[in-house]
């Protein structure tokens, strides 16, 4: 865990067996208290995982020599065998690059497609059962872009291959791990799906029952699969025996995916959304990643009130901010869609003027109450769970890295020997079939993920991202207004008291919030007419966050990682 990062760290190496290079300098050793705000620091590197095995794996490959690029991707890879649960090869992700070189940055999208025979009715036609269909049946499965986002982005930006990044994910496949409390707590959450869909032989159980912490996990056939991956490339996962395994074990659980919509599957490179908050610009993942927009949506509407006066965990800080996530989610409702199947008016969302607008319908004394998604002449437009990690190097680049299989284990399926377990990301489509964002051959799920980087007169100053779902975009601005207005350092920032709102069909749902936030401030807010839901101190609700602030005076990278999993950072 992320407060015991050093001992866990320790511990998982030596169940592995792994002899890894010692670094320049040790890392710091972290508090006892795992919710004690701490920053990793590094000079020359630093990478932030949701498991202390990837961040190592990461650090192993900067010391290899490998880039930014390259530790992002080895770092992703030990992540599907150390915290299967929550990203691997049966799913997608997007992943922001930033080259220092020339300043550029760039996306790599591989967000999971519907096969062709999905239709529009597909979940609506099952009626009350349509939940199961879009969770854990074979039609909950996209055509997964995991293994073609790594591939492409090695391809154009790193200086490994997937053979060369996959070694240290291998190890810990093979050799095993002591799981901690989050991967037991989770299997046991799980287990009811594993079970149906794994069956019970599957190592994502220990004989047949939820792993216990400091159980040893092991996972064979992930490791064997990954050596194919890196002995016959991705043609294998796309268009041969992996293939193969992919489409029958779908199939077997009532889906729609044929070899077809494998072989048909390509990774995008598309360029960044931009936006500006108080100076900064943020460069983050277009749609059909949404959490990135929405992170600059709330900036802009945030600018137009004097929050670093009210401060952090004030009422009325909470209460425009909540407000604000409802008209937000109202548009999200209405306008989110794969933008290669609809146009999307960006343009209009993404402007201060708009932001503006919204600002002016929040009340201060009272919530609005109601919600509609705004009205745009879309004639004018002519444009058309989770984890996440983030890498920097000595030369300046820099990832930041948002990937997942969606709910927690996924679909629950896994192809027959291969070790990893396939998406149910088509949930992510709604069910309605006139929705914008409604399945189609080939369309992309909206996506709530959001990896962003944020610059400060042309130098980098924070990667970020979280998973968490719709909870995403919410909490990295609230880690942003954190550290920009509240002047929190990083890791402070990640471990603060965090809140959600949203809306739906233009009414207000509960204000969420973890029990730090002081019951007189829950009073006053509901007050204001909001209606007050609790989560626990520190919960896995609200996602676990990973981030890199450059100190460019100090010469110092700092690496935050979220205790709410089990987040932790390795840095030179």
């Amino acid at each position: 865990m992320k407060r015991l990062a050093a001992a866990v760290l320790a511990a998982v190496l030596a169940a592995a067996g792994a002899q890894n290079p010692a670094p320049e300098k040790p890392p710091s050793p972290a508090p006892a208290d795992r919710h004690v705000p701490f920053n990793y620091v590094g000079k020359n590197g630093m990478v932030v995982a949701a498991h202390p095995l990837a961040a190592e794996a990461g650090l192993a490959m900067l010391q290899a020599g490998g880039n930014a690029v390259d530790a992002a991707v080895a770092a992703a890879l030990a992540l599907n065998a150390a915290e299967p649960f929550a990203s691997g090869l049966g799913g997608g992700g997007f992943m922001v690059i930033y080259l220092a070189r020339n300043k550029k940055t760039t996306v790599i999208s591989f967000r999971e497609k519907a096969p062709a025979a999905a239709t529009p009715s597909m979940f609506a036609d099952k009626g009350e059962a349509a939940e199961e269909w879009k969770s854990e049946r074979g039609t909950a499965v996209g055509v997964p872009g995991m293994p073609a986002g790594w591939d492409l982005a090695l391809r154009r930006y790193g200086t490994k291959t997937l053979a060369q990044a996959a070694p240290r994910a291998i190890e810990i496949a093979e050799k095993g791990f002591p799981i901690g409390a989050t991967f037991s707590a989770i299997d046991k959450d799980e287990y009811e799906k594993v079970l149906r869909n794994a069956g019970e032989a599957t190592c994502y159980l220990n004989q047949g029952v939820p792993y216990e912490p400091g159980d040893i996990f092991r996972n064979p056939d992930l490791a064997k699969t990954l050596r194919r991956l890196g002995e016959f490339g991705i043609d294998d996962f796309y268009k041969g025996s992996i293939a193969a395994k992919i489409v029958a074990a779908v199939r077997a659980k009532g889906g729609i995916m044929t070899l077809d919509d494998l072989a048909a599957y390509a990774a995008q490179e598309v360029e960044p959304l931009h936006g500006t908050y108080k100076g900064y610009e943020i460069l983050t993942a277009p749609p059909p990643a949404t959490g990135g927009l929405h992170v600059i949506q709330m900036l802009d509407v945030l600018e137009n009130w004097p929050i670093r006066a009210w401060g952090p965990e004030s009422p009325a800080y909470i209460h425009h901010a909540a407000e604000a996530l409802r008209f937000l989610f109202a548009d999200h409702s209405r306008y989110m869609a794969d933008p290669d199947s609809r146009p999307l008016p960006l343009d209009r969302l993404l402007s201060k003027e708009y932001a503006r607008r919204i600002a002016a319908k929040v009340p201060d004394g009272r919530i609005a109450g109601e919600y509609p998604f705004s009205v745009f002449d879309e004639s004018k437009d002519k444009r058309e769970n989770t984890t996440h990690l983030a890498v920097a190097d000595k030369e300046g680049n820099i990832v930041a890295l948002t990937q997942s299989i969606n709910d927690f284990f996924g679909s629950g399926i896994v192809p027959e020997g291969t070790g990893f377990l396939l998406n149910d990301h088509m949930r992510d489509f709604d069910t309605d079939p006139q929705s914008p964002n409604a399945p189609a051959p080939g369309r992309r799920p909206v996506s709530s993920m959001g990896p962003l980087i944020m610059t400060k007169e042309g130098r980098p100053f924070l990667a970020l991202g979280s998973p968490g779902g719709l909870r995403i975009f919410p909490t990295l601005a609230q880690i942003i207004v954190n550290i920009v207005d509240f002047g929190m350092d990083l890791d402070e920032a990640i471990e603060a008291p965090r809140f959600f709102a949203s809306s739906g069909n233009g009414k207000a749902r509960p204000l969420v919030m973890e029990t730090r936030i002081p019951g007189s401030v829950r009073g006053d807010l509901e007050k204001l007419g909001h209606s007050i839901a609790l989560k626990e101190d520190y919960d896995k609700y609200f996602g676990g966050a990973q981030g890199l602030l450059f100190q460019w005076d100090k010469g110092i990278i700092l690496g935050g990682a979220d205790s709410r999993r089990d987040g932790a950072g390795a840095g030179y």
